[in-house]
């Protein structure tokens, strides 16, 4: 027996459930035992949860038996979880209902999921690369009500069926010129994409949307970048509905690029104040091009790209680098500088009592605001937003745009974060994201005036020379370069 495969109670395992205890007092009528685990891995609001576990049987048995035993004892990387359902289920996880006579060898163990206790299998560095990871080892315990049960460590054994269908993926490597140091780096870049096969058989040209991750996505894993954000979302049934070709089926390529550090990262390895041009800018061009050129049936027209937090700073700087390339931007609580921030002799930021030392000139000018004016731009943003101050970057960003003569520019301002998955939790303000992809991002505020509301971000819906929208992936849909 494999050392990791644990008896709970001395040879239990063997006899494995077959004594369990049940409701009625009857015990299960084949001699199986609990074999194998996997967990399964889904995005929340927060990030990814373990909020289910598929347990492998020695051989078959019933559903009837299913639903007589006791709820488990259950712990997911040492925290205690409660169970809210078991089932039978396929080997994949799908409970299987309806079956009256149905027999499997797979038992489906569903677990309460909340923000507090939620069996997270990322861990988040703190010390040296201020990203999320895999944690290195997940514990999983489940044990029945006569100590039978199983043991081990299943980080290896997960199922994610929200990454799965990002099947599309590829890692590109590149020589670039590094902005701080002038001399020659190599990036290498990484993407999954989501490709409906209905868009691929329409015989159209279809919309392909973009995410950029933020600070804490960055990496080697492009699984980390989907679902640190609920990424999966935009290619969910709800999202893909919005997107539309006429005479072809319904639905967007999903594009989602990933940098090994962060996309606010100047040229030294270190996440900046958003006021300096990005060593990926390159290389990230390169990448969507490419993408682009090997789907084609991709409408050059309508790429629509967005991001948070880094990921919006790195939407701005694309925009301000490419403005003839994109047909739309979606930033949520983007961190591209619109001030610019003194450094030392060495190039470190001068901190004042209030914070980054300002050199009084812009980084976002009169000239970049000129060059982008025509794009059509979403902001997203919360109020209490501590971690990028829209005072400091969305808000006169987007008021220069309108005092620019900007006609397609909207901002959806919210008073703080509460998401569909814990409602009654309140988030930190910097992850408006959550309203994004929960599809909560349905108005607008008053060009002049900014009252932050939770009600959709403002009190109007977003207008254009097309029409009027309620939501911002309705909008995004309507806009074509």
């Amino acid at each position: 027996m494999k050392k990791e495969f644990m008896a709970l109670v001395g040879g239990a395992i063997l006899a494995g459930i077959t004594g369990c205890a049940t409701k009625s007092g009857a015990a299960v009528d084949t001699a199986a035992y609990i074999s194998d685990a996997k967990i399964i891995v889904s995005p929340y609001d927060w990030g990814p949860a373990v909020d289910k576990i598929v347990l492998s049987m020695s051989s078959e048995i019933s559903a009837a038996y299913v639903e007589r035993l006791e709820n488990p004892s259950v712990t997911t990387n040492g925290a205690a979880r409660e169970v809210s359902s078991i089932s039978l289920a396929t080997e994949d996880g799908e409970t299987i209902r309806g079956k009256k006579n149905a027999k499997s060898r797979f038992v489906l163990v569903s677990l309460k999921t909340t923000f507090a206790n939620s069996g997270s299998p990322f861990v988040y560095d703190f010390q040296k690369t201020f990203q999320n990871d895999w944690v290195k080892s997940y514990p999983v315990s489940v044990r029945f009500a006569d100590g039978t049960g199983f043991e081990a460590d299943r980080i290896d054994s997960r199922i994610c069926k929200a990454t799965a269908v990002f099947s599309a993926q590829k890692e590109i490597s590149g020589t670039y010129e590094n902005p701080m140091t002038k001399a020659t780096d190599t990036i290498t870049l990484r993407y999954k994409a989501y490709e409906p096969e209905s868009l691929k058989n329409d015989g159209k040209k279809n919309p392909l949307v973009i995410w950029l991750h933020g600070q804490g996505e960055g990496g080697k894993d492009v699984d980390v970048a989907i679902l640190g954000n609920k990424v999966s979302a935009l290619a969910a049934p709800k999202i893909q509905s919005y997107f539309s070709t006429e005479g072809g089926a319904s639905g967007a390529y999903v594009l989602v690029p990933q940098c090994e550090t962060y996309w606010m990262d100047g040229g030294d390895g270190t996440n900046s104040a958003g006021d300096l041009v990005s060593r990926y800018t390159k290389a990230l061009y390169d990448l969507i091009s490419a993408y682009v050129a090997q789907n084609g049936d991709i409408d050059e027209n309508r790429i629509y790209l967005g991001g948070c937090s880094n990921g919006g700073y790195m939407t701005m700087n694309m925009l301000v680098e490419y403005p003839d390339y994109f047909a739309a931007a979606y930033p949520n609580c983007e961190a591209y500088a619109f001030n610019e921030y003194a450094r030392d002799e060495n190039g470190k930021y001068i901190f004042e009592e209030k914070g980054l030392k300002l050199t009084g000139e812009r980084f976002m000018t009169d000239e970049k605001i000129e060059s982008i004016k025509h794009i059509p731009i979403w902001f997203v943003h919360s109020a209490d937003d501590t971690v990028v101050a829209p005072a400091g970057y969305s808000i006169p960003t987007y008021r220069a745009l309108l005092d620019a003569g900007a006609e397609n520019v909207h901002y959806s301002y919210f008073e703080n974060v509460h998401g569909v998955d814990d409602p009654e939790t309140q988030f930190w303000g910097h992850w408006v994201w959550v309203y994004l992809f929960n599809d909560q991002v349905t108005a607008v505020q008053e060009t002049g005036n900014l009252v932050p509301s939770n009600n959709g971000g403002g009190t109007l819906k977003a207008r254009d020379s097309k029409g009027e929208y309620n939501s911002i992936f309705a909008w995004l849909n309507a806009q074509v370069k």
